[in-house]
């Protein structure tokens, strides 16, 4: 059996502000001290947002700056129904969202407790401890948000269950 490859897990739960990221750049919030002023939070938090929008293909680092990557750059062109179609499409194919969804998929239930959530997270990512707690309610968070786009998905603190569609 191969390696288990580890998956990088979001840390940012607004996926308003993340929605808003690629907006902000193209403003010239480009650094995470400029972003940070943006949302009034410190750096650290800002980090987490360039860090997601990373994860979703919408930016590249360059040094110390971040800058829109061509799909970035498409998506600030576009009309804001069409930038939701972007970030759901994107936050899809993001490993660990995916593997969530294929779990629910294959559930009986076809639910997980938030138990099994963390289990596959940590399993996937190598992170354990009080960390694991916080990438859980992250990705709650967008799966949360998938779910209300889209009908597919409702959230508990402590349960993600797929539905049928609307």
């Amino acid at each position: 059996m191969g390696e288990t490859k580890r998956l990088k897990i979001p840390q940012a739960d607004n996926v308003s502000k993340i929605q808003d990221v690629p907006l902000a750049i193209e403003d010239g919030f480009n650094t995470p001290e400029r972003l940070s002023l943006r949302y009034s939070f410190d750096r650290r938090q800002a980090l987490y947002y360039l860090q997601a929008a990373l994860l979703l293909g919408l930016v590249v680092k360059r040094k110390s700056r971040y800058l829109l990557s061509g799909l970035g750059r498409q998506y600030v062109n576009l009309t804001p129904g069409k930038r939701k179609e972007i970030i759901l499409r994107r936050m899809l194919t993001c490993s660990v969202i995916a593997s969530i969804i294929i779990e629910l998929f294959v559930s009986p239930s076809r639910s997980l407790t938030r138990e099994r959530i963390v289990a596959i997270v940590s399993y996937r990512s190598g992170i354990s401890g009080t960390t694991i707690a916080r990438r859980v309610r992250s990705i709650l968070s967008w799966l949360t948000w998938i779910g209300e786009e889209t009908g597919t998905l409702r959230v508990s603190r402590e349960r993600v269950l797929l539905v049928a569609s609307p």
